[in-house]
């Protein structure tokens, strides 16, 4: 795991970025410009269930024949390569330690991990992120937030991509990839400041990942055990007849999920469904953006970007919006982001593109 450069300084050469989810890898090829990002292809490699669960590869076989047919059809070459990976096994901790050089800070947290955060040090690798300067006691001290990615997760993706003959060299995770889109991408849908707070909600296939990002800077990031394949089976053992393609035409023909469903017929009984889940995943939403706002006075979120493969749905930004009484909307366009696909579904490989130099390696 690696920090990047100050963006000042561009790279002439496209970097692969890899987002590796429970039922897909998105990549992306393209290049940090001094405009923001400048995408030149974006692809998805389909996986089957259960070959990589929280962040982990259950068969490394497997997983890089996959990984190399996709790269081939995709004719991708042999680059450089960043890893986007996310898990509940991965921790942070936001702490305030004394004002003294970076290698004495590093030094800190290297002696004094365990009094940080309550895990094995020989089982991670943690990094840091610098938050600025908060007075404690009358004294300045820097506040930072510690990141861990368990080794085990990092060493099956660095062998994955050695095996697929790429250049692995940075590791990252969902909270910061997508803190860094928002820091170069400029106004959300050419509507909404980057500026301020933005709660990221990435619904994903098994899980929603929350970040809480302030002025281009996650401070809070947490994964939620509920996505669209979790309200898909749900249906489906409710209504063992009805198969997965019409549960999803269904849901497709959905003309607002912010309107609950009344009626008694098998379309509605569908909606209803997926409008309790959806309600069931607001509330896990809430206990994190709740948890950010307690933790300083001044903590507040001015806007709700919604993203990931189920922010298709229409009307879930008007649910948001009725839900939290915040600004809410689906990702759609960011004007210094130069990509023709979707960037809601790449939108944590783009964001892995970026490298700024207060990621800081431990």
């Amino acid at each position: 795991m690696r920090g990047g450069a100050n963006l000042s300084i561009f790279g002439s050469s496209n970097i692969l970025s890899l987002d590796f989810g429970s039922n897909s890898i998105k990549g992306v090829v393209g290049k940090q410009t001094k405009k923001g990002l400048a995408i030149n292809k974006g692809f998805s490699i389909d996986l089957p269930e259960n070959l990589y669960t929280d962040g982990e590869i259950t068969d490394l076989d497997q997983m890089t024949y996959l990984l190399r047919s996709g790269l081939s059809d995709n004719k991708v070459d042999k680059l450089e390569s960043y890893a986007i990976v996310n898990s509940t096994k991965i921790v942070m901790r936001e702490v305030n330690l004394p004002m003294v050089s970076d290698e004495e800070l590093e030094s800190i947290i290297n002696f004094q991990l365990e009094d940080y955060i309550p895990i094995n040090p020989q089982d991670y690798v943690v990094n840091y992120l610098d938050l600025g300067f908060v007075m404690e006691d009358g004294e300045e001290r820097k506040k930072v937030l510690l990141v861990g990615i368990p080794r085990t997760i990092i060493l099956s993706h660095l062998t994955l991509m050695k095996n697929v003959e790429l250049k692995p060299s940075v590791m990252d995770y969902h909270g910061n990839a997508i803190s860094k889109l928002i820091h170069v991408g400029g106004e959300v849908n050419d509507s909404f400041p980057s500026g301020g707070t933005v709660a990221c909600v990435d619904i994903g296939a098994k899980s929603t990942n929350v970040s809480i990002v302030k002025e281009g800077t996650v401070m809070v990031s947490r994964v939620v055990q509920t996505g669209s394949e979790n309200i898909i089976k749900s249906i489906m053992e409710a209504h063992p007849d009805l198969e997965r393609s019409r549960i999803i035409e269904i849901i497709n023909e959905c003309e607002d999920i912010s309107v609950k469903p009344v009626g008694t017929d098998l379309e509605s009984e569908v909606m209803f469904k997926v409008y309790d889940q959806i309600f069931m995943l607001l509330d896990s939403v809430e206990m994190i953006i709740r948890y950010y706002k307690t933790r300083e006075v001044a903590n507040d979120v001015n806007l709700i970007m919604i993203y990931g493969r189920f922010s298709e749905l229409k009307g879930l930004a008007k649910l948001f919006n009725g839900f939290f009484d915040v600004e809410a909307t689906v990702l759609k366009y960011l004007p210094n982001i130069e990509f023709s696909g979707d960037i809601s579904k790449y939108a944590n490989a783009i964001g892995g593109l970026v490298r700024r130099k207060e990621v800081k390696r431990k």
